[in-house]
């Protein structure tokens, strides 16, 4: 963990859960922190906790040309940009049909698009440098589409691809990406599916210090994926060998288990 010492991290949604925990942990090891959110106040509050240089980057990642001149800020106040984490994200559950798709965009834009521009303008800046990390923070989700979360699901199965493809075009470039795949996490925008009876009985959440913990072992030995969780590695492995069956048990579980399967009916 030594590597991270001095090195210049853009940390996204740090505001709260798993950003502002990377955050703290990165700050043990040394590591030099630009950190970006919406909520000016919040950066400001976890500044005066961390104990290493910070740089504070009020930014809406669904705004690009926010996107883009926090990257050059960074740059600007460093002279450098090591690693870039994508954390920012948006939850939205909904049957989709009934989903306002201004919601459906929001949601793509904040989990998908926002993260795309900050790499697009990330990536001059490591090639020149010949080095440099980008851990993009997906989700389960984003490898196995779960019921009611079909806006959320897609915008994590395009971060998944997203990375993946980047990762082998940039092959022996000196830049690596990593995504990230958790399963539940109890955060703030997590917090309304977990206090729910029937969802918390099939949720085994990990906290957020253990997903940055995991997060800066990435930045470290630059793992291509990390699926991190009790059941979310099964479950893929499963998926894949039998996805009718898949469907039926994701399907009638979540009808239960869900407020909205329980309030509508499983069709």
């Amino acid at each position: 963990m030594n590597r991270l010492k001095d090195k210049v991290v853009l940390v996204t949604g740090a505001s709260s859960g798993i950003g502002w925990a990377t955050a703290v942990e990165l700050a043990k090891h040394g590591a030099r922190l630009a950190l970006a959110a919406r909520r000016a106040d919040k950066l400001s509050e976890l500044s005066k906790l961390l104990k290493t240089e910070t740089f504070l980057v009020p930014c809406d990642v669904t705004d690009f040309k926010q996107g883009r001149q926090a990257i050059k800020a960074v740059v600007k106040t460093f002279g450098r940009l090591d690693i870039l984490i994508n954390n920012a994200g948006l939850m939205a559950t909904a049957r989709y049909h009934e989903q306002d798709f201004h919601e459906v965009e929001r949601v793509l834009r904040t989990n998908y698009l926002g993260a795309a521009v900050l790499i697009h303008e990330a990536l001059p800046v490591m090639l020149k440098q010949k080095e440099g990390h980008i851990v993009n923070v997906a989700s389960i989700a984003g490898l196995l589409g779960m019921p009611y979360m079909a806006a959320y699901a897609a915008s994590k199965f395009a971060l998944v691809g997203l990375t993946d493809s980047l990762r082998r075009e940039y092959y022996r470039t000196g830049v690596t990406l990593t995504v990230v795949c958790p399963g539940s996490v109890d955060t703030p925008m997590a917090v309304e599916n977990l206090n729910d009876e029937g969802l918390s009985r099939l949720a085994r959440p990990k906290t957020a210090e253990q997903m940055a913990h995991k997060i800066a072992h990435c930045c470290v030995n630059r793992h291509p994926r990390l699926i991190y969780g009790d059941v979310p590695g099964a479950m893929i492995h499963f998926a894949h060998w039998a996805p009718r069956l898949t469907d039926w048990i994701l399907h009638h579980t979540y009808g239960k288990a869900h407020p909205l399967g329980r309030s509508r009916g499983n069709p």
